[in-house]
């Protein structure tokens, strides 16, 4: 199942990391129909949760480490989780992470919300959104 939400995922974090670096024209690039695209494909119903930080670029390595460990860790294991993906954009002195997590249920989501703190996210980001994004899962492709 993880495996047919990566176009989703790839077309929602390239469309959150186009409009937070403030190109709007490239936007149209990002709605064109992909090729591998399957209309056949229909997922069981399912939530998208995305989050994005910022940090210091001289930081990014050890962030990195730091969220495919015991970040992600935590994500895999939590009840109703169904695989993360997470992205990597430096961008000169800044680099921006967005993690995209899929869940059977926003009760899953909200569960995993109150229950799992990221302790060392202070230590590392410079730029957090207040809260994540959800999106259903209303189409998937793939093999």
């Amino acid at each position: 199942m993880f495996r047919r939400c990566l176009p989703l995922a790839t077309f929602v974090a390239a469309a959150i990391l186009v409009a937070a670096a403030g190109h709007g024209s490239d936007a149209a690039l990002l709605t064109q129909k992909s090729a591998s695209a399957s209309p056949s494909v229909k997922p069981k119903p399912m939530i998208a949760r995305i989050w994005h930080g910022r940090t210091l670029t001289a930081k990014a390595d050890e962030y990195q480490k730091y969220l495919n460990g015991p970040g992600v860790d935590k994500i895999l294991k939590a009840q109703g989780n169904h695989g993360v993906e997470v992205l990597r954009r430096a961008d000169g002195p800044r680099t921006d992470f967005v993690v995209i997590s899929y869940w059977e249920s926003m009760e899953f989501v909200q569960r995993f919300v109150k229950t799992v703190v990221f302790e060392r996210d202070r230590d590392f980001l410079v730029e957090v959104p207040p809260e994540a994004v959800h999106y259903e899962v209303v189409r998937a492709a793939g093999r």
